[in-house]
This record gives structure tokens, C-alpha cells and sequence, in this order.
């Protein structure tokens, strides 16, 4: 009896963190850096990024549209809380550099991105995949969908540099596999349910013995 209970209880903790870990994968906050005043007009080459960011923030996806919000940097990023820096309603976002940083899941293989932009975007991935996109300078709204194959699945560490320039409109967003980054597909949550299921029977196994 003493057993099953430990069995129980141990079931308990080990869907609990399921839980908890699918939720830290879910969703997690990208981390954003804007310098005003870079005159370069090219996300590879921004001049002013030596010095610190005039505006860091927090945002929960990479969707933005200033056709639709407007053309001040708070109207621009919208589901985002600021941190510090200047008062982001007062500013345009013209001659601005934005540099996001975070994770997304990818599956192993062929992964499809679609980044659509407005003016200069370099995309880069860790684990070995390096620079996915590479349009530093100005341009038009241009959708760039494209493929990137991952070694394995798993979370890939990303950096996004953005330079909007040369006036409005300013156009950018960030979706893998259909989904915003940070949000895994359904095979993110079968391999942790598929672990968390291979750990119970263990300790089944060795409860009985």
C-alpha cells in the first residue's frame, strides 16, 4: 500500500512538471534592444549599437505592422512592456535598430519560416545553422518565406536584427511551422509527455520489483 502510494505521488510530481514545463515552453518572452538615431540603413552595419540601447523591452511574439498601429515605437511594438529607456510614445520609429533575442522549437528537418519585413533584417540561428536570412538594407514590405533544416529537434537561440528606415510604412513579424516563435507544435508537447511516461514506468517497474 505504502507503495502505491509513493506511486501516486510520484505521478503527481512528474505530471505536475510536465505541466510546468510545457508552459515554459509555450511561451517565452523575447527580449528586445532598440537604438534610436542609425542613420546606416542597414541591419548588419548599425552604427550606434556600440553604445548602450536607448530602449530595452520584452515582447511575446514578433508581429508588427505600423499600417495598422502607427508609426511611433510604442504604436510599432505592440504586446510589449518596456523596461528602460526613453518614453517610447514620443518617438518615431524611423532610423531605428532593433535587435530581438529568444528561442522557438524547432522540429528536425525541414522547418518553415516566414519572416515579412520592411527595411533591413539579418536572422541568425545557434546549434550550428547560423545566418537563415540576410536583407540588411532598405526595401518594401517583402514576405520572405523560406525553409531552415535543424540537426535535431529542439529550442534554437535566435537573433533578429532590424533597421527601419526611409519613413513609413514599417513592417515586421516572425513565424516558424505556421506559429509565432516561442510557441512549439504538437511535438513539443508529445516529447515531454512521451518522457514523463517512460519516467512513470520505470518507477513503476522498480516499485514492483
Amino acid at each position: 500500500e505504502r507503495s502505491t502510494m509513493n506511486y501516486v505521488k510520484t505521478f503527481r510530481v512528474v505530471a505536475s512538471l510536465v505541466v510546468l514545463g510545457w508552459a515554459a515552453t509555450a511561451r517565452a518572452d523575447i527580449n528586445g534592444s532598440l537604438w534610436l538615431n542609425d542613420f546606416s540603413n542597414n541591419a548588419s552595419a548599425c552604427t550606434v549599437c556600440v553604445n548602450p540601447p536607448d530602449i530595452t523591452f520584452t515582447t511575446t511574439d514578433i508581429n508588427y505592422d505600423s499600417r495598422v498601429t502607427g508609426y511611433t515605437i510604442s504604436d510599432f511594438l505592440t504586446n510589449t512592456t518596456f523596461l528602460t529607456g526613453l518614453d517610447p510614445t514620443l518617438l518615431s520609429l524611423d532610423n531605428t535598430h532593433i535587435r530581438f533575442t529568444g528561442a522557438t522549437y524547432l522540429n528536425a528537418g525541414v522547418n518553415s519560416f516566414v519572416v515579412p519585413h520592411d527595411d533591413g533584417l539579418v536572422l541568425s540561428m545557434d546549434g550550428g545553422i547560423g545566418i537563415v536570412l540576410n536583407q540588411p538594407g532598405p526595401t518594401s514590405p517583402t514576405p520572405s518565406p523560406f525553409d531552415v533544416t535543424a540537426p535535431s529537434a529542439g529550442l534554437y537561440n535566435f537573433t533578429l536584427d532590424y533597421n527601419e528606415c526611409c519613413g513609413p510604412p514599417g513592417v515586421l513579424a516572425f513565424q516558424v511551422n505556421g506559429a509565432p516563435v516561442g510557441v512549439p507544435d504538437g511535438g513539443m508537447t508529445l516529447m515531454l509527455l512521451g518522457g514523463a511516461l517512460v519516467g512513470l514506468e520505470t518507477l513503476r517497474r522498480r516499485i514492483r520489483a
